[in-house]
């Protein structure tokens, strides 16, 4: 099997060097053997018998949870394709520390893995493809006639799955193409009744105290904020409180708008019906039903990867942000109605503010001297070291060793006192 390696570089395809997967997979002198394991038989498989598929690089560990989690989310659409016959086949390349580690996490996936004793064939992997983190997952294409050959390799394959799933192959540059112009269209013919029926449900779950059922075209014109989120995820644990008080705090700053109206709908991942009840109980919102279609279809629509997610929907139905949670924890209900608008004003006023604050810090939890920085000068992107949420813009900083925290999250102390 050859493939052509090309790479994603702003949306335009450089055609790197033609490489041989016999090249990268051989053992003893270079036989035509992948030495990869497959079913409780630990057969092993030649090269050949992979010729003329898609073949995806799975790079993974067991030891760590996000590649926990995608593992049976690709299992999900691997099946599937197998099912139908297509010709798609992964071989799992192991970071496992130890080979019963590996053991216990090949025992759950169904496809082919290199053996956790040749290190040679791992490693050469991970640097013919510069692995920099995982999971990864590297789609290799076939190529019969390497003249005529116009496929890709992909190096986002990870992405790939969560956002298109089976709909994503054979992985050309062509099947993604036609995927973005769909995804573009449906966004651009985005409304918040596409959004949230189907052919049997045009309803949503009241909260208790509320009507049983509200139907979704009530909501239609409203500012809407679709809630990801789970009873067993601890960050969801953390921001569902905040999220609750900022909820009263806009529908009360909103009594006397009759023009504007702010709701928010519960998407769950719950993993079972009583854990949905007993956390949906805690809500004033509303809620899709335990295990809805519709569910999925968001999480792809929207690229969910992370819970808690808040994504806001404009009172035309478009999307106007999917950081609604980070402009709440930033912003609080000020960042209503979390228009490109608002954010600007908020960023000019946070600017503002902080030519008010002074330029070096001791916080309480932290022993090195901290020094105000903005996204501009030495900040960007963080998660606050004191509250665990995500900032931007202004931040004091640790020049040293990079903790940061909010500004607003400073607990001043002086220098002596902070250990």
């Amino acid at each position: 099997m050859k493939v052509i390696v090309m790479r994603m570089e702003d949306e335009v395809m450089n055609k790197q060097n033609e490489i041989c997967l016999k090249e990268l997979i051989k053992k003893n002198g270079g036989d035509d053997v992948c030495w990869v394991l497959q079913g409780d038989d630990d057969e092993k498989v030649k090269v050949s018998d992979l010729e003329g598929k898609v073949v995806g690089l799975y790079f993974s560990a067991n030891w760590y949870k996000p590649c926990r989690d995608f593992t049976p989310v690709l299992a999900g659409v691997y099946k599937q394709l197998k099912d139908q016959q297509l010709g798609f086949e992964i071989v799992f390349v192991s970071s496992d520390e130890d080979s019963n580690a590996f053991d216990s996490y090949r025992a759950c996936m169904p496809w082919l893995a290199i053996p956790f004793s040749d290190l040679e064939s791992k490693k050469a992997l991970n640097r013919r493809f510069d692995v920099e983190g995982i999971p990864c997952l590297i789609i290799l294409q076939p190529n019969d006639d390497i003249e005529d050959y116009d496929g890709a390799t992909f190096f986002e394959g990870v992405e790939l799955i969560y956002r298109y799933g089976i709909r994503a192959f054979p992985f050309t540059t062509e099947r993604l193409c036609e995927l973005e112009k769909e995804e573009k269209e449906r966004h651009e013919n985005q409304t918040l009744t596409n959004l949230l029926t189907n052919h049997d449900r045009d309803f949503l779950l009241g909260h208790p105290s509320s009507p049983k059922q509200v139907t979704v075209a009530s909501l239609v014109g409203k500012t809407i904020g679709l809630y990801f989120s789970a009873q067993w995820c601890i960050p969801a644990q953390k921001f569902t409180p905040k999220l609750i008080s900022i909820y009263y705090k806009i529908k009360q700053m909103l009594v006397d708008a009759k023009d504007k109206d702010f709701e928010v709908v519960f998407v769950s991942t719950d993993r079972t019906l009583d854990d949905f009840d007993s956390y949906f109980e805690t809500m004033p919102w509303l809620a899709l039903p335990y295990g809805d279609p519709t569910i999925k279809n968001l999480t792809k629509y929207f690229d969910v990867q992370r819970i808690p997610c808040l994504v806001i929907i404009g009172p035309d139905g478009k999307t106007l942000t999917k950081q609604g949670r980070n402009l709440i924890n930033l912003y609080s209900d000020k960042a209503y109605p979390f228009t490109e608008a608002q954010v600007n004003y908020l960023e000019k006023q946070m600017d503002e503010e902080a030519k008010n604050l002074t330029r070096f810090e001791y916080h309480s939890g932290h022993r090195h001297e901290l020094t105000l920085v903005s996204e501009g000068n030495g900040g960007g992107p963080f998660i606050c070291c004191d509250c665990e949420e995500q900032g931007l813009g202004w931040a004091y900083q640790c020049l040293e060793c990079g903790y940061e925290v909010h500004p607003k999250c400073i607990k001043t102390v002086n220098r002596g006192s902070t250990g």
